[in-house]
């Protein structure tokens, strides 16, 4: 057993493998070559404003491109959420008419406006239509022949046709053009002869044309399959997640926000030590797999009672039991209402993060994946459900597993191989489907299964955040036979027992067509496909939370039978729970003064959040501030974590029509000289008056150093999500402000993404921009935008460890309410789609 951290793969991100020409050409069907025809196909998409896809990016939102020019030695695309830092190629496909196309090419820098240098391509892919290797049946002298039988056509013979090529769910088939006549829709397709000889399946034609060797003969392209062919299955689509009506849903609305509120002083004061009631509560469990590796788990309960209903919830890619926290306790509170027992059992993988059972060679951070398979992970549901039923106090009589993503991929086929023997149902959330398009959608078109099907060697490759060798994972997922939709639609055939399926809408990774061509395979009486409005993110949201009490609902009608209203868990135990589960996993390092100071000053102290301060997201953020400030000329304003005097510099920008007076204070000495230095150099006639303080703003050691009722206005500027007791130091701006004065806050959303904020801001810094406005050449930028990029992963991982804290608008105005102000309004800025929060408040006059 190991315990690692939920890393992001950053250090292995450096060893990524290249796809390389060869393989590529191996991967398509036809290939544009020279600089002349390339040019002309980019142009063409350029001149057509076609759309270029790069797969999604790892909060799974689409990551997409078009094409801005076409000159000399570069391709120019406006690629607003595309990360280039570290990767070897960026892969990007697109479609002209009824081709679609695909090509790699390493990325040459940044520019501006949001803008992405590539190299030219030496070569574009005309991408194969079919999911599958097609293999020519022709090489022997006779080639096979089949019968198609299909509704009209006499039924004792049907017709014969002979196999021009074949893939794994797909024939392409030739036959005379008067026998081809009845041939149409969905049929039976009988082999004759060769090693399938007298096994019959099910097919559909899908094309048809006339043979160009033979102009009375016809061909058809037909999807085959051993399991029937059905139409796609229904979908309810809903407009809101949980449904029951108006009146309902807006109880449900007033239940989840008073749930929260009654949380949120627990989440502002999280630097105390809330966990400790709750952790010797927590139930870590460990039990070994098949093979004899240790998995380790939490267990969260509903009743003591043995014999009742058990849900499994195996870890999500890249994710960690502790992700499921909010959906196990939504399920015990349902339970506890219904009277009924629950055991939920949450696990980490083997060979994947978390703290279960990793191979030696791969305990690094970032390498967990590499030897991950997926049928361990089928082999690990199996054992947690052999560990419920097993256990004498649990002794788990219905078990409802519940999958995330491509958790699908490994559910299935436990469910399958357990034939309902211990299983009451499944409910998969914005599941994939099968492997192949899975992978294909996240890596940005490149096609895995095709190319191990060919027996091309892919590598390590960046999946979503993760790192995996696709070969050690690819090979195994053949063997099992878990990559395509044939493969899934053979063991959905098979499942007897409850599925609900719950696709998100706004989900990049998956086509709901797929979905619906999944579930109708195999009984479809007590099947269910719910389009919910969400995307494939499932953390903490509001639609997140939603959903989790739609899931308690599906795994109690399954398991009991009954139609049953979720119930909220209690959100003040399930902070303390959270804060008790990151207790007793290793807590992240921090020496805040010299983290801070590598963020503000550069690692080289050359340059540091200048870069963040220049960008068009950050100043829209500073104006948004500066607005709700409503700043008076003579105005004396407290600038809380100033850092290099962002607010001030953005002051001097502005015409006021006169002076005012601000006082910036910073935990970073050497930050208040940056700011001093730039404001010589814009404001030389001193319109902006600033006195630099340093201070410790977690006020372990005093108060703020400044006098109780000596400023009109107070900002503090994404800076309260950082601080260990926020509202201590809310308190202490209050007392800061005149009475009726004004406070201007704001934070980060609630799961926003930083990584995306940083990259627009380094896109938007070309060449003769940096050298100018910041001293900085090209070569220099490079080494110092890397720096820049891991310090904003270091933000996000600290977010997720609970270090750092990040709240809706409705949080932070109730933080703010609580420590005395009177909350005026908030509203979003930082990016499109924003990123951040901004709360306006006054103290109030008495």
């Amino acid at each position: 057993m190991t315990n690692r951290g939920d890393g992001s793969g950053a250090a292995a991100a450096q060893s990524l493998d290249a796809v390389s020409g060869d393989t590529l050409r191996r991967l398509h069907r036809g290939v544009v070559t020279g600089e002349q025809a390339v040019r002309g196909l980019l142009e063409q998409a350029r001149s057509s404003d076609c759309e270029l896809q790069n797969g999604v990016d790892r909060r799974s939102d689409p990551r997409s491109a078009r094409i801005v020019g076409v000159s000399g030695d570069r391709l120019t695309l406006r690629a607003p959420n595309i990360v280039a830092a570290g990767q070897p190629q960026i892969y990007l496909h697109f479609e002209i008419g009824a081709s679609r196309y695909f090509f790699a090419s390493p990325p040459i820098r940044g520019g501006g406006e949001e803008l992405l240098d590539l190299q030219l391509p030496l070569a574009i892919y005309e991408a194969e239509r079919r999911d599958l290797l097609r293999r020519s049946a022709s090489e022997g002298n006779d080639p096979p022949r089949v019968r198609l039988r299909a509704s009209g056509l006499d039924a004792a013979h049907g017709v014969e046709a002979h196999v021009r090529d074949w893939s794994y769910q797909g024939l392409g088939v030739v036959l005379p053009s008067g026998d081809a006549v009845g041939v149409d829709g969905e049929l039976t397709v009988e082999f004759i002869e060769g090693a399938r000889a007298g096994e019959q399946v099910y097919g559909g034609v899908r094309n048809r044309r006339t043979d160009p060797d033979r102009g009375d003969w016809t061909q058809l392209g037909l999807e085959v399959s051993s399991v029937e062919m059905s139409p796609p299955f229904p979908v309810e689509r809903r407009e809101k997640i949980l449904d029951g009506g108006i009146g309902r849903r807006a109880w449900r609305r007033i239940a989840l926000a008073g749930e929260m509120a009654r949380a949120l002083p627990l989440r502002v004061l999280r630097g105390q030590d809330l966990g400790s009631e709750e952790s010797s509560e927590l139930e870590v469990v460990a039990f070994a797999n098949r093979a004899g590796r240790e998995i380790r788990g939490l267990l969260d309960r509903a009743g003591s009672e043995p014999g009742g209903t058990a849900v499994v919830i195996p870890p999500a890619w890249g994710r960690t039991k502790e992700t499921f926290l909010p959906l196990a306790r939504t399920l015990v509170a349902t339970f506890e209402a219904l009277g009924e027992p629950l055991t939920v059992l949450r696990f980490d993988g083997t060979n994947r993060r978390g703290e279960s059972w990793i191979d030696p060679a791969c305990r690094a951070e970032g390498d967990e994946y590499l030897q991950f398979k997926f049928s361990q992970a089928v082999e690990d549901i199996e054992s947690s459900i052999d560990y419920l039923e097993q256990r004498p106090d649990i002794a788990a009589k219905n078990v409802v597993l519940v999958t995330f993503s491509l958790g699908a991929i490994e559910g299935r086929r436990a469910l399958v191989r357990d034939a309902g023997r211990r299983t009451a149902g499944w409910v998969s959330v914005v599941g994939m489907v099968d492997l192949q398009s899975g992978l294909r959608a996240v890596s940005g078109g490149v096609d895995y299964a095709y190319g191990q099907a060919r027996g091309i060697e892919f590598g390590r490759h960046e999946l979503v955040g993760v790192v995996a060798d696709m070969d050690v994972t690819g090979r195994d997922a053949f063997e099992h036979d878990l990559v395509f939709l044939e493969d899934a639609r053979r063991d959905m055939a098979a499942l007897q027992i409850p599925v609900t399926w719950l696709h998100g809408r706004h989900d990049a990774w998956m086509d709901v067509e797929r979905v619906r061509a999944l579930l109708s395979a195999g009984a479809e009486a007590d099947r269910k496909l719910i389009e919910i409005p969400a995307g494939h993110q499932m953390r903490s949201s509001k639609e997140a939370l939603e959903t989790f009490q739609l899931v308690s609902s599906e795994v109690a009608r399954m398991a009991l039978g009954r139609i049953t209203e979720p119930a909220l868990p209690d959100f003040a135990g399930l902070t303390r729970r959270s804060n008790a589960e990151r207790a007793r996993r290793p807590s992240p390092t921090l020496d805040a003064p010299a983290f801070w100071e590598d963020y503000l000053l550069g690692r080289d102290r050359r340059l540091g959040f200048e870069l963040m301060s220049a960008t068009t997201a950050y100043r829209d953020l500073m104006s948004v501030q500066i607005e709700q400030l409503e700043i008076a000329p003579g105005q004396r304003i407290v600038d809380l974590g100033s850092g290099t005097d962002g607010f001030s510099l953005e002051l001097a920008r502005r015409d006021l029509p006169g002076s005012v007076r601000v006082a910036s204070l910073d935990l970073v000495p050497a930050a208040l000289a940056r700011g001093r230095h730039r404001m010589a150099s814009l404001d030389p006639r001193g319109r902006i008056r600033v006195d630099h303080l340093a201070g410790d703003l977690e006020l372990e050691s005093g108060s703020i150093p400044l006098a109780n009722e000596s400023a009109d206005s107070v900002l503090a500027s994404l800076l309260l999500s950082y601080v260990k007791q926020p509202e201590l130091l809310l308190r202490a701006m209050r007392d800061l402000l005149k009475p009726g004065g004004r406070l201007v806050v704001s934070s980060m959303r609630r799961d926003a993404d930083i990584s995306r904020i940083y990259v627009d801001a380094i896109s938007e810094l070309p060449p003769d921009r940096r050298l100018s406005h910041f001293g900085v050449d090209s070569d220099s930028f490079d080494d110092v935008q890397r720096v820049f990029l891991n310090d904003a992963a270091r933000l996000l991982q600290l977010e997720e460890a609970g270090r750092f804290q990040f709240w809706d608008g409705e949080e932070l105005a109730a933080i703010c309410e609580r420590a005395g102000f009177e909350p005026l309004s908030y509203e979003l800025a930082f990016g499109d789609p924003p990123q951040a929060v901004v709360v306006t408040a006054r103290r109030p006059l008495r």
